[in-house]
């Protein structure tokens, strides 16, 4: 009899425990998707109280690394050849994209629980390595000494400095005063910062929208992964060519001629009239639009790097305003030592003189921006 007793009691335990195991569901969405709240609020948090003792479901944030990196894992695991921004994976099969979810989600939960077909499918290892903090921590570390590198490189840009060049020209042939000088330089300046910082802002609004659908995130951060190494190669080429030549229309990293000319039209006509203050700024503006063509070269994938990084969402601004300060640095102390009698020609000759040694810095740089774009994605 207490045999009997003792079976029982172990098939009444065994058929209690397997009756309360539950169905677990890992849903991956950004938290700044309008989308994926709707199915959070509409599907999902009503059916995890409908079926409170039966049912839990693990929501995991888009927005961040490492939860990209176990969405691409559970993605080849599962098979997924057509990725979504909303993926919720069953123990046994998946649904991709808002409307599937949508569509399909409610029933698929209540049939799988009528069926007792519970589990938790694949693991999910969130919590990353042990070493992951100390990673971080060199990687934001590493990103300070790039900013710094990155934005005094971008400002000797040759492309920038050619500007320069002719700005220090234009107002000696027009023999502005010292102190027209000193005005139309400080306003130049201060609006080349806040139109290329405004550009940043914009860029950076931009790519983390993007980052909630990590397929189009990844191959953008390929892309300037790509475009970097593109960039250093034709940096170091020019460098070469002009050590060979000597010769600045040899370099191809450099405005086209159309737009130099443009920007040569948009600071005669805007510093030419009285209102220097205002001209001044009108030609800070417009000039930055049009040198952006080659100076982007190296802030577009600078603003990729920082934002697949999710430590860096919020100081994120702070290196935009670090960066810009470090690009206008140089044209402010040209502006100064204008005002103390730079000639343009000695600037000239100086360019001419390091410009193998600012192709090759350049280069360095964006061979350093292609290593830390590839190290968030490989």
């Amino acid at each position: 009899m207490r045999i009997l007793i003792s079976i029982t009691i172990l098939l009444l335990s065994t058929i209690s425990s397997h009756s309360e195991e539950k169905l677990i569901l890992q849903f991956f969405g950004s938290n700044t998707c309008g989308e994926c709240l709707e199915i959070k609020e509409v599907l999902l948090f009503p059916a995890q109280k409908q079926f409170e003792d039966k049912l839990q479901i693990n929501f995991y944030n888009t927005d961040i690394d490492s939860t990209i990196n176990q969405l691409i894992r559970l993605e080849k695991i599962y098979g997924v050849k057509n990725s979504s921004a909303q993926m919720l994976f069953f123990p046994d099969t998946f649904l991709s994209g808002s409307d599937d979810i949508m569509k399909y989600g409610l029933s698929m939960i209540k049939s799988r629980i009528e069926e007792n077909r519970t589990g938790t499918g694949p693991s999910i290892e969130m919590d990353g390595e042990p070493t992951d903090a100390l990673r971080n921590k060199v990687m934001d570390w590493g990103f300070f000494m790039g900013s710094l590198v990155a934005g005094l490189t971008d400002g000797i840009n040759p492309c920038a400095i050619a500007t320069m060049i002719f700005l220090i020209s234009f107002l000696a042939t027009r023999k502005k005063s010292r102190r027209e000088v000193l005005i139309i330089g400080l306003a130049y300046t201060a609006t080349v910062f806040f139109t290329y910082l405004a550009m940043g802002l914009g860029l950076k609004g931009i790519l983390e929208h993007i980052r909630a659908y990590h397929q189009i995130s990844m191959t953008i951060r390929w892309g300037a992964f790509g475009f970097a190494l593109i960039v250093a190669a034709l940096s170091f080429r020019d460098a070469y060519v002009y050590h060979k030549t000597r010769r600045s229309e040899k370099i191809s990293l450099q405005l086209p001629k159309s737009v130099k000319l443009q920007i040569h039209k948009v600071i005669s006509g805007s510093l030419s009239g009285k209102g220097i203050i205002i001209g001044s700024i009108i030609a800070g503006f417009l000039v930055t639009l049009l040198e952006a063509i080659c100076t982007g070269q190296m802030y577009l994938p600078y603003i990729v790097a920082m934002t697949q990084r999710d430590s860096l969402r919020i100081t994120g601004y702070l290196y935009l305003i670090f960066y810009n300060f470090l690009f206008v640095l140089p044209l402010l102390i040209v502006m100064v030592l204008a005002f103390f009698g730079l000639k343009w020609n000695d600037l000239a000759k100086s360019t001419g003189k390091h410009m193998v040694a600012l192709k090759v810095t350049l280069g360095l740089v964006m061979v350093g921006l292609a290593l830390y774009l590839a190290s968030g994605i490989l």
